[in-house]
């Protein structure tokens, strides 16, 4: 890599165009770099020097952006690793939660279950008394 990057520096700076070309559109997009360069190739007013110096200095600019969107790739990558490991972690201790909570929904459902039989047998003990209580009543 460092000896095509010095062979495409060396290509353009054999004439001022070229690197005047690399620094002057050094932070435009690649598709504003390949128009100005379209518009100097149709130029016929420019030299095949010029024109020649300024191909290499978009081929140095493309080699620049290739580099810099593989850095940007990289860092992408690593952070959706990053938020898939997070996202995983987060997964496991909401499973953790939820079993935790559905065996304490379980224990409250069997005490309000016990609850609600030990009311029916008190119920039914009322029942019965009353019952008995009105029996002796009608009787006296």
């Amino acid at each position: 890599h460092g000896k095509v990057v010095a062979f495409i520096n060396e290509s353009m700076a054999r004439h001022e165009k070229g690197s005047a070309f690399y620094l002057e559109n050094i932070s435009l997009s690649w598709a504003a770099v390949e128009d100005k360069l379209r518009a100097i190739l149709e130029d016929h007013h420019v030299s095949s020097e010029a024109k020649e110096a300024c191909v290499w200095g978009s081929l140095a600019l493309g080699v620049r952006f290739a580099h810099r969107q593989s850095h940007l790739h990289r860092y992408r990558v690593e952070w959706l690793y990053y938020f898939a490991k997070l996202h995983k972690s987060v997964a496991r201790a909401l499973v953790s939660d939820m079993k935790l909570l559905k065996a304490q929904q379980d224990v409250e459902r069997k005490e309000a279950a016990s609850l609600l039989q030990l009311a029916h047998a008190r119920l039914a003990e009322v029942q019965k008394e009353r019952d008995l209580l009105r029996w002796r009543l009608l009787q006296a």
